[in-house]
């Protein structure tokens, strides 16, 4: 991304931002709830235009050259944006067949331990079920670039703790991974850096060089005093 800015109206989102996100590498992306952070990824995807500035992958341009730019990406917004009428083995293959990964649909089943439900429809699911739903069709894609909103939303100790692990393969395999979350935890874990996203503009730190949770009281402090008379 270079030097991107985005309003709605008015009121500008995102201002002048640049960044690369390199292969086999996780980036965190942490603000509030309200501060731009699905529309930033809303930008890298071209599901926003920005007002300017540029969002490129392997070469190829979101908007000149777009058709190339979204084989080597995979992005879905939340599990609300699945399909209900279907199930996981038809969600797969559809991806699959679209994208052209690699995995296949029994492969991504069994890694995320989702057999007794492959074929359940994903109206009648808990929101954790359909999380593993959307993994599985990143895993399934094969992407390059994959982009996450709030990946581990409603999940267990045990499916984060297998989220985790199969984020640390993807990076193994080169993949580049940019994850919106307010869990500070997870970030630290996973990450290798985190930017913070704060009056349209980036902060970027790597993980490892800071405390997640003193620089997000820092930049995102809530008034202690907000209660007293």
């Amino acid at each position: 991304m270079k030097n991107l800015s985005f309003n709605y109206g008015k009121q500008p989102i995102l201002d002048d931002l640049s960044f690369t996100i390199e292969a086999g590498t996780i980036v965190g992306l942490v603000a509030p709830n309200g501060t731009g952070k699905s529309t930033l990824l809303r930008n890298v995807t071209g599901l926003l235009r920005p007002k300017h500035g540029t969002v490129s992958l392997l070469g190829h341009d979101s908007w000149h050259d777009r058709q190339e730019f979204l084989k080597h990406l995979f992005f879905l917004e939340d599990s609300t944006r699945l399909y209900e009428g279907l199930n996981p083995n038809e969600l797969f293959g559809y991806v699959k067949d679209v994208w052209g990964g690699q995995l296949s649909v029994d492969r991504v089943v069994k890694v995320l331990r989702m057999d007794k439900y492959r074929k359940k429809r994903v109206a009648s699911m808990s929101l954790g079920m359909k999380q593993h739903v959307l993994l599985g069709m990143y895993l399934i894609s094969g992407a390059d670039l994959l982009l996450f909103d709030e990946p581990l939303n409603g999940l267990d100790p045990t499916s984060i703790e297998l989220f985790t692990r199969v984020f640390s393969q993807l990076k193994g395999q080169g993949k580049s991974i940019l994850m919106s979350s307010h869990q500070l935890g997870n970030v630290t874990t996973m990450a290798d850096s985190v930017m913070f996203l704060k009056d349209a503009h980036l902060q970027t730190f790597q993980t490892a060089a800071i405390d997640l949770q003193q620089k997000y009281d820092e930049l995102f402090a809530v008034d202690e005093k907000l209660l007293e008379p």
